[in-house]
């Protein structure tokens, strides 16, 4: 048995959002090194942060 149609918009919604939900956080990317591409966006902000001058050991 294939897949059923949605019973209303509100079916629909959560099954969209769902997919939005796999594609954006769990996907694993060929293009990013089998990453997921949250956690490849989370990495480069990381990278990009920058300690404050006079903060931390020196």
């Amino acid at each position: 048995m294939g897949p059923r149609p949605w019973e209303n918009v509100d079916e629909l919604e959560l099954a969209t959002l769902s997919w939005m939900h796999w594609f954006n956080e769990d996907r694993l990317h060929s293009y990013c090194d089998d990453v997921p591409p949250a956690e490849l966006e989370a990495a480069l902000y990381a990278a990009q942060q920058t300690r404050p001058v006079g903060v931390g050991n020196q």
